[in-house]
């Protein structure tokens, strides 16, 4: 058997197992080739964020290769890939949010990187040149961020404007206490304003006056009210010097810089030293002033050489222990000379009582 093998092959054993072994190592070597690729590697640089992780993977998927090296992606995140000089870098894009506030309104948005000027833009929010934003346009994005955009607008407006009047308050002796009257009503005035408004976000934030005309002054209103002069209502004793029995230091000026009244807000511009008589009117006579008013408490008379008619003045005894209150000078008298005021009073009782006096005149603002 084994001769007719020889005769069919035509060759000895030896060179048959020396074929048998030729095809046996160039399988080996063949298939060996073939599965190279699987075992190979390849080293990735991956960057997400400011971490950076170098690692070896056989994987061609950048999304396995992620996963391997311990990382994850969110939905929204994406990543890039890049081959160059053997090694392949894939950076990781992680979704931000970012809070964007223009005025009442908010939106967020989600980015992946980039500056603030990027954003804007991806909303076709444009600023102009007074619009204020809370960083800079080229600031970068980060997850979290909020940015709020303030519109700036100005404009000049011409507009009327009311103007209020003022209400003062004075005494009135021939009141009751707690009782008081109207002199004069108060009545708004009116001007016309040219002002520059600064609006952010629709809203008026300032108003600068640029010019105001008055077109109709607000006329004050006076009322005049009654106290208890029975009893000392003002203390004085911190006024020393204001207390003159004298009569040669009358007609001295003892304040001329102003300030105010003391226990009342009138304002005076001057504090004079004077003698006061006290005088009311008979029945039978007229009552009727120099100056053609009522005679009544709170006109009284001067010398008009030194105070003129109509001049305001709030007077109160040199010792501190009566006050007169608010009055005008309406009326004179052949007897009021020089340094001297005649204060009206209803009865000829109050009159005797008050007799003559040293007082402290305040001329008023």
């Amino acid at each position: 058997m084994r001769y007719v093998k020889q005769l069919i092959t035509g060759q000895s054993p030896q060179a048959a197992l020396l074929r048998w072994v030729a095809i046996t190592v160039v399988l080996a070597i063949t298939t060996l080739y073939l599965s190279l690729p699987a075992f190979a590697q390849t080293k990735y640089v991956i960057t997400d964020g400011d971490n950076v992780i170098v690692c070896m993977s056989s994987s061609t998927d950048p999304a396995v290769v992620i996963e391997e090296a311990g990382l994850q992606l969110g939905e929204s995140d994406t990543y890039t890939t890049q081959t160059g000089n053997g090694v392949s870098e894939i950076t990781i894009n992680r979704i931000q949010m970012i809070t964007v506030q223009e005025g009442s309104e908010t939106i967020v948005v989600g980015s992946y990187g980039g500056t603030v000027a990027d954003v804007l833009a991806s909303l076709d929010i444009t600023l102009s040149d007074s619009d204020v934003l809370s960083c800079e346009p080229d600031t970068l994005t980060y997850d979290g961020m909020t940015v709020r955009l303030t519109r700036v607008e100005r404009e000049i407006l011409e507009y009327d404007q009311i103007l209020p009047y003022e209400t003062k308050s004075y005494e009135d002796v021939s009141l009751e206490p707690g009782e008081q009257r109207i002199l004069i009503r108060g009545q708004e005035g009116l001007a016309h304003c040219r002002a520059q408004i600064l609006y952010e976000n629709g809203e008026e934030v300032q108003r600068n006056i640029l010019s105001q005309q008055v077109v109709t002054a607000p006329t004050d209103e006076v009322i005049l009210h009654g106290i208890d002069r029975s009893v000392k209502e003002q203390e004085y004793s911190g006024n020393t010097g204001y207390r003159q029995s004298d009569t040669s230091l009358k007609n001295v000026v003892l304040n001329s810089e102003g300030g105010t009244v003391p226990g009342t807000n009138l304002s005076f511009s001057q504090l004079l030293s004077f003698q006061a008589t006290a005088y009311y009117c008979e029945p039978w006579e007229s009552g009727i002033t120099f100056t053609g008013t009522q005679a009544r408490v709170g006109a009284i008379a001067v010398d008009p050489d030194i105070i003129p008619l109509g001049t305001k003045m709030y007077i109160v005894s040199a010792d501190g222990e009566y006050i007169y209150g608010y009055c005008v000078a309406e009326d004179t008298g052949g007897a009021i000379q020089g340094n001297i005021v005649d204060l009206f009073f209803n009865t000829y009782e109050e009159c005797i009582q008050f007799g003559r006096r040293d007082v402290l005149i305040y001329i008023l603002d």
